[in-house]
């Protein structure tokens, strides 16, 4: 009996540790990512955005963050010659369909300025393309549609 009550104190002690520890990191990330905005025009309460987004979609918010930051300068109304569309460049012609499946709000790419809608999307985007890929690179690749200097960017923000 000592020993199950012991052994139930141990782990309830482990526990609580590895919660102290997620939340020093949390913070951590919310100071970088907070940093990280205030060097550019981001729209207020993107930090808490991409934190959200990154909780619900298993995604490290500071990659969503250097997304962000590499792909528009934390532009909500970022636009590309592409047609990419938003704080995660979007391309609309490209995930029209699967957008509007998985969130049917979205009707137009013009809803793509929204910030959270951006995030939420681009953030679901990149955590599919990651399951697909071994590695960070990978899947920044993936999502880029190729493009070497973006997830190389995004890399180097990330040291």
């Amino acid at each position: 009996m000592k020993r199950e009550v012991l052994l139930a104190k141990l782990v309830a002690a482990v526990i609580a540790l590895l919660t102290l520890v997620g939340i020093a990191r949390a913070g951590e990330s919310e100071e970088w990512i907070t940093a990280l905005f205030s060097r550019y025009r981001a729209p207020q309460g993107l930090t808490g955005i991409v934190i959200s987004a990154g909780e619900k979609f298993g995604v490290d918010p500071k990659i969503i963050a250097a997304i962000i930051v590499v792909e528009s300068s934390a532009r909500p109304r970022a636009v590309s010659k592409g047609g990419d569309y938003g704080l995660m460049q979007i391309r609309w012609n490209v995930h029209k369909k699967d957008i509007q499946r998985r969130f049917p709000a979205v009707k137009t790419a013009e809803d793509l300025f929204d910030p959270r809608t951006n995030v939420y999307i681009g953030t679901e985007i990149f955590a599919r393309y990651a399951s697909q890929r071994n590695t960070l690179r990978g899947a920044l690749l993936r999502y880029s549609g190729g493009n070497k200097t973006m997830a190389e960017r995004v890399l180097r923000l990330l040291k």
